[in-house]
């Protein structure tokens, strides 16, 4: 699961145009240079479509996705489709705001196999809204830890946000695990009620070679441990 809802505009714009109206439908696309996710790159250029509905269950805010996300770079031969189905909840405690949900991961034409993925953040009313979002599949047995803090301001009709992050990643096959750390930096604007418009920056460094990772003509794997990441995004809730 992208933790678009990483690929960003999905974490970043949705939730901002929530607060402002009680949002029943929304529907998110984005187009990024290369899609980062969790201290690797799982993506070259790629559209990403995400669209949903939720629902004020008193307590919590009950939800439901779907996300699909589509190679379209000349390099996408090297990365896997994929569509997420999720349900989840979020509800507000004395200080924090939780989430939790349940995402079915699958590769449509792909070798990957589908597997279950649980996640949860918790995100606390402080300064700089510092959270930990924790992740496990499992099909796979991948589980990682994620911390992340950062500032969100306004002026007139722009949002604006900075956002760092580290985490690591332990993999269920017995690969080496990773670890990560990034920042993120955003830029939102309210082009009418309900409809913005997000421009977002992202780079990542890990401590294993997980970026633009390809072969070369001799068959030796190639890769970075850092990489970047440029995102344009259109977002509507009603």
């Amino acid at each position: 699961m992208r933790a678009i809802i990483s690929a960003a505009t999905a974490v970043s714009c949705l939730p901002l145009l929530a607060e402002a109206q009680d949002t029943s439908f929304f529907f998110d696309v984005a187009l990024s240079s290369a899609l980062l996710d969790r201290g690797e790159q799982i993506g070259g250029q790629t559209a990403e479509f995400y669209a949903g509905a939720e629902v004020d269950a008193g307590s919590a805010l009950l939800y439901t996705t779907v996300y699909r996300l589509l190679p379209v770079g000349s390099d996408r031969d090297e990365f896997d489709n994929e569509t997420d189905y999720t349900i989840g909840a979020i509800w507000e405690g004395p200080g924090y705001a939780a989430d939790v949900s349940a995402n079915w991961l699958t590769y449509p034409g792909e070798e990957a196999k589908e597997s279950l993925e649980l996640a949860a953040t918790i995100t606390l009313n402080l300064p700089f809204e510092p959270g930990v979002a924790a992740f496990r599949d499992v099909h796979t047995d991948d589980w990682g830890l994620e911390a992340y803090a950062g500032p969100r301001w306004e002026r007139e009709a722009w949002t604006f946000y900075a956002l760092g992050r580290a985490g690591f990643v332990n993999l269920g096959d017995g690969s080496a695990s990773r670890s990560y750390g990034g920042i993120e930096t955003g830029a939102i604007r309210a082009l009418s009620d309900g409809v913005a418009m997000g421009f977002i920056f992202r780079s990542d460094v890990a401590d294993e070679d997980s970026f633009d990772v390809g072969a070369t003509a001799d068959g030796f794997a190639t890769g970075r441990n850092s990489g970047t990441s440029l995102v344009v995004s259109l977002s509507y809730a009603h």
